[in-house]
Parts: C-alpha cells; structure tokens; sequence
C-alpha cells in the first residue's frame, strides 16, 4: 500500500510518526511514505527524517519515501491522509485530484461537520471516507512532532457513495502501527459530537481571549456556549445525524474535565491575528447549513460576526 499524507503539522506528524515505523519492515503492507510539508519543517525532514516523540516520551526518527512541497512530484497513492487546516484543503483537494490511484481513498481529518462533503466538491469519484481524529499534537520545532496527549483515535468509516469498500488494508496497517481506530457504518454521530464540542469553545475562547475554565467559570458565557452546541445539535438532526439526547450535557462535561487553562487553536491564530484561521469551519459551516436546512443560529451567528475581521 502507498501512502501519501498531505500536511505534516501534529497530526500528519502523528501519523507519519507511527506509520513510517511500518516501513522497516517488508512484511507489513506499507511500501512507501510520501509526505507533503513546507518550510523549515520540510528541509529538516528532508535532511535528517521526520522526529517523532510518542505520547510517553520515546523518540524515533522515520525517514520517509518522500518529502515534498509540490504535489505534482506525489506518486500514485492507494490512500491519501488530509492533515491540513480547514482553509487549505480546498486547495490540497484540488492537488491530489491527479494522485489517487485506481480504486484510492481519501481520509480527511480535520475538525469540522462537513469535511468529507468539501473533499467530494473536488473528487467526485473518488472514496473519501467520513472521519476525525482525538488527540494532542503539535510540531515543537522544525522535523520534530511531539504526540502531547490524547488517545490518538481515528474514528472513521463507510463512503455512502462505496458502501462495499470496507477499508480493510487501511484498518491492517493501523492495527500493525497502533494506531487506535474506531470502523463505522455511519461515523457522523461522533464526527457531530466532537464538532459540538470543538466549535462552540472555538469561537468562544476567541472571541472572549478566555480559557476553557474561564469560559466555564462564567455563567454568561457558559450559557453561550451551551446555546451553541443546542444549535449545533438541531443542525445536525436536521441532516439526519443520530445524536444522542444528552450530547449537549455530555459535551460540556467533557470540557469540564479539561485543566482550566486550556486554550483553544483556534483561539491563538485569533490571538497572534494570522492572516488565515479556521472561522469558516467552525462558523460559517452553521451558518450555510442552518440556512440551507431552516434552522435558526443566532447565538452561533452573533459570535461569528463579533470575531476580529482577517
């Protein structure tokens, strides 16, 4: 099996990380690893390998097939892993469009609701597989990604467009890297729930500049958020996601148990004003499909419009 895996920050350096050890041995199924980075990152690769510390501490490098900045050196991949951020995978969709092979697949990871809708805007005819990823993971300095935490599980499953392709090779090679995965019929009701958790906090810790605990801490903005993940949730009904009556108590348990100075992601881009950051993902995916399915979103939309303009 070919692997190419399209952005290498703390997840595809995950990724990269516990698949490339699979290429020490013939055995396994994985022939080659070709990975899509820039900038220092990508010379440090290239000159020394991709480091990759575990989440226990235990570092290895792996040295991959290929490390690139230019899609059109990318080999034929049976499967492709999109790690990128949410306003460059339009852009990374469209280069790979060539590099699937026959009968290839395509697994997004990204954090957001509709992720394998915009992949299939670009490869129609390709398997593009629903999915999300759970885990702390970041580049810690140019060629080294450090796993922080998190189980690290990929929760992933059928294309409703392919419902007879199983993903069975791709589950193997997991299996042999241990990496932990999760194979569903229909992976929307977790990929709902970690969006209903993950947005609301999103644009709340940005728009506030508060943490987690201070979000929490505060009755207002609790409620805010509360009424986010709500609306969140009959979005999601309204697209016939099976999600649990309790989702919205559950997920703000979950954000309990966070250390109250967490921050957000996307809360720093906001912060260190980056040119590009994730609000469409988070906001402007609510506000289409509560619109598109005549659901109203207006705490949802009073955030989005209170971020800092880019």
């Amino acid at each position: 099996m070919n692997i190419t895996i399209f952005g290498v920050g703390g997840i595809g350096g995950y990724l990269a990380g516990t698949l490339g050890s699979l290429l020490r041995n013939p055995d396994s199924g994985l022939e080659s690893l070709s990975l899509v980075a820039r900038g220092e990152h990508l010379k440090a690769i290239q000159k020394t390998g991709l480091k990759f510390i575990d989440v226990d501490g235990k570092a290895h490098t792996i040295q991959p097939t290929l490390a690139t900045d230019k899609p059109e050196e990318l080999p034929q991949a049976d499967l492709v892993l999109l790690c990128v951020k949410g306003y460059d995978l339009v852009s990374a969709a469209e280069a790979i469009k060539t590099k699937v092979a026959p009968g290839g697949a395509v697994l997004p990871l990204l954090n957001g609701a509709d992720i394998r809708d915009r992949v299939k805007q670009q490869l129609s005819s390709t398997i593009v597989y629903p999915g999300t990823i759970y885990i702390s993971s970041t580049i810690i300095e140019p060629g080294t990604v450090q796993h922080m935490g998190g189980k690290g599980i990929i929760i992933f499953g059928k294309d409703a467009d392919n419902p007879q392709d199983e993903a069975r090779k791709l589950r193997d090679l997991f299996e042999q890297a241990g990496i932990s995965h999760e194979w569903h019929t229909d992976a929307y009701p977790q990929i709902w729930t970690k969006f209903m958790f993950i947005a609301p906090f999103a644009m709340a810790t940005a728009v506030h500049d508060s943490t987690i605990g201070e979000i929490l801490a505060d009755e207002e903005k609790k409620d805010n958020v509360r009424k986010m993940m709500e609306e969140v949730a009959a979005v999601a009904r309204a697209e016939k996601v099976d999600l649990p009556e309790e989702a919205v108590e559950n997920a703000l348990q979950q954000a309990a148990k966070f250390p109250s100075e967490t921050k957000t992601s996307f809360q720093r881009d906001v912060a260190a004003g980056k040119p590009k950051d994730e609000r469409d993902l988070f906001g402007g995916t609510m506000l289409r499909l509560g619109s598109t399915r005549g659901v109203e979103v207006p705490v949802t939309e009073k955030y989005f419009k209170a971020l800092p303009k880019l």
